[in-house]
C-alpha cells in the first residue's frame, strides 16, 4: 500500500481519517511510526509527514492535549492523617475540574517502601497533600526523601491547616509561623509574576473560618506569597534548589467561594 501516488495515499487516509475516534488515530499514527521505524530517515520523515497533513483536525487537537500546561499526573495522599470520607475524593474531582486529562494517582500508606515508590516515580512531578487531620506519622528516611523529591526539580502543593504547616516546618527546616487575618486576600502582584498565579483574580474572598495564613515575614529565603492581607499570606511559593514546596491555606470543606480557591489549587499544582 506505501507504493501507491501520494495524491491517492493522501485521499485515502483523509476518508478514513474521518472516521476514526482521537483514540483510534492515536493507535493508527503508532503503527505508521513503528512501521516507518525501519525505514531510512528521510522516507520516514516523509511518511510521517503525509499521515500528519491528511488528517489536520484531529492532530490540531492530539497537539493541544501533548502541550496543554497542566500536569498529567499527579500522586495525592489518601491515607489515615486526612479525612477520606469527605474531602480527599472532592479534592482529587477539584484537581481535574477542566484537566480532564489529568490523572489522580492515591497513595494510601507512609512506610518507607511506599513513600519511596511514589517519590521515585519519574513519571509524575507533583505530590499533593491534603489537608491533615492528624500530624502524619512519617520516618527520618521518608523525610529525607521528600527533601530530595523537591530539591531534584519536583513540586510538593500542602492544603489546609497548621498541622500542614507544622509538617512543612519538620521536613523541610521551615520556620513558618501561624497567623489569622480575615480575607479577602489580594493577588500579589509583583510576585505572581511569570507564574500560573498571574491568571488569578486581584483578589480572592474568605471562603470560611478555615483559612489559615503565615506571617508573611516568616516566610524562608527564596519563599514568596502570592496571596496575602496584612502581613499574612495564605498561598505562597518556596523554591527549593531546584523545585518547590507550595501551600494554599484552606481546607476545601465549603462549596463558598470554591471555585476561586480551585483554581488557587491548580496555580499551585502547575507551579
Amino acid at each position: 500500500g506505501w507504493h501507491m501516488n501520494p495524491a491517492t495515499k493522501s485521499q485515502e487516509m483523509l476518508d478514513t481519517a474521518r472516521g476514526l475516534n482521537t483514540a483510534v488515530l492515536c493507535a493508527a499514527l503508532l503503527a505508521v511510526c513503528v512501521a516507518g521505524w525501519h525505514m531510512n530517515s528521510a522516507g520516514q520523515s516523509e511518511l510521517f509527514q503525509t499521515s500528519v497533513e491528511a488528517v489536520p483536525q484531529q492532530t490540531t487537537e492530539l497537539s493541544f492535549l501533548q502541550t496543554s500546561s497542566f500536569v498529567d499526573q499527579v500522586y495525592l495522599y489518601a491515607g489515615l492523617a486526612v479525612d477520606n470520607k469527605h474531602e480527599t475524593g472532592f479534592i482529587a474531582k477539584e484537581i481535574r475540574k477542566h484537566n480532564y486529562q489529568t490523572q489522580i494517582r492515591l497513595f494510601t500508606s507512609l512506610d518507607d517502601a511506599t513513600v519511596r515508590a511514589v517519590l521515585w516515580d519519574q513519571g509524575v512531578h507533583c505530590l499533593v497533600w491534603p489537608p491533615f487531620v492528624r500530624y502524619p506519622g512519617i520516618s527520618e528516611t521518608a523525610k529525607t526523601d521528600l527533601r530530595a523529591y523537591a530539591a531534584a526539580g519536583n513540586n510538593v502543593v500542602f492544603m489546609g491547616n497548621y498541622v500542614a504547616v507544622q509538617f512543612m516546618n519538620d521536613v523541610f527546616g521551615f520556620q513558618l509561623t501561624d497567623d489569622y487575618q480575615n480575607g479577602p486576600y489580594y493577588r500579589n502582584d509583583r510576585n505572581v509574576r511569570n507564574t500560573p498565579y498571574q491568571f488569578l483574580p486581584s483578589r480572592v474572598e474568605q471562603a470560611s473560618i478555615e483559612t489559615y495564613a503565615v506571617k508573611t515575614r516568616s516566610l524562608p529565603p527564596g519563599g514568596k506569597s502570592m496571596l496575602d492581607t496584612l502581613g499574612a499570606t495564605v498561598a505562597f511559593v518556596i523554591r527549593y534548589d531546584l523545585g518547590t514546596v507550595c501551600y494554599i491555606g484552606y481546607n476545601y470543606n465549603t462549596p463558598f467561594h470554591a471555585d476561586q480557591w480551585t483554581r488557587v489549587l491548580h496555580c499551585a499544582i502547575d507551579m
